[in-house]
């Protein structure tokens, strides 16, 4: 279910919504809370998903995960994975119209990716990172935006998640090169990844998200709880270029831990 993955993102899109409410919590409806369920168990279900139609890949790369190694099989899996689409779809029907159908495109892209992702050369990471940046409107879809300057983040961040998510998504296939080689034909994300401009373009894509989190600073959305959380990320950014690509994943993924638990410490704590 890559908890460490499901519910940070779920998490975010606590975050977004709270940001497009100027951070107060007695406007929002009280089936927020369900919707954070519904999120996280559509999240989770993609990851067990997408397991099943990685075996092959996953058996050279990642031998010790559950299905290569066999300590469960595949008809499980697959009926678990559909198990939280269903329950992330019932949550969403009781969290209001708008966001259900926003869960149910969301659904439909995740398992879109889930089968068809190795057949996609570079759009799969294009994907990747449109479904990472879907929390953004899918929180529109469950909240309206109260003015005040915090809203203004929402402007910038889009664009900083989108461009980070295909950095990292671009590192993850050059880490992942051997087993898409071996399994995967020449018009998979292989022939991409192994270009030599592949890993610089990754990296490129990274540093350049980080620096686009100083906006909502010097714009006035934010405070300076969040100009530290993003000049550290801009040294995270910086410090994952002198990695390989799988030691550097750590440093981004941490770069975007840190600055939605920011961004929320510094609603909460400095004000709207």
């Amino acid at each position: 279910m890559r908890l460490y993955y499901a519910l940070p993102m779920a998490g975010g899109w606590l975050v977004i919504v709270l940001y497009r409410t100027g951070g107060h919590i007695h406007p929002l409806p009280s089936c927020m809370f369900l919707a954070f369920a519904s999120l996280f168990c559509v999240i989770s279900a993609a990851y067990v998903l997408n397991d099943v139609f990685d075996v092959p890949v996953d058996a050279i790369n990642c031998p010790r995960r559950m299905l290569p190694s066999r300590k469960v099989t595949r008809r499980a899996v697959t009926l678990w994975s559909a198990v939280l689409f269903l329950l992330g779809l019932l949550l969403a029907w009781f969290s209001g119209l708008p966001f259900f159908i926003g869960i149910i495109l969301l659904t439909l892209g995740l398992v879109f990716y889930d089968i068809f992702s190795k057949r996609l050369g570079f759009f799969k990471d294009l994907l990747v990172a449109a479904l990472m940046t879907s929390l953004y409107p899918l929180a529109a879809a469950f909240a309206e935006a109260a003015p005040g300057p915090r809203i203004h983040t929402l402007s910038i961040h889009p664009f900083w998640l989108f461009i980070t998510a295909l950095g990292y998504e671009m590192l993850k296939d050059v880490r992942d090169l051997p087993g898409d080689e071996k399994v995967q034909s020449l018009n998979s994300i292989a022939r991409w990844s192994r270009k030599t401009w592949f890993l610089p373009a990754a990296r490129l894509l990274i540093v350049t998200a980080a620096f686009i989190t100083l906006l909502p600073y010097f714009l006035g959305s934010c405070k300076l709880l969040y100009l530290a959380a993003s000049l550290t990320a801009i040294l995270l950014a910086s410090l994952s270029l002198r990695q390989p690509p799988a030691a550097a994943i750590p440093y981004i993924y941490a770069e975007v831990f840190l600055i939605t638990l920011a961004s929320l410490a510094d609603l909460l704590l400095l004000g709207p």
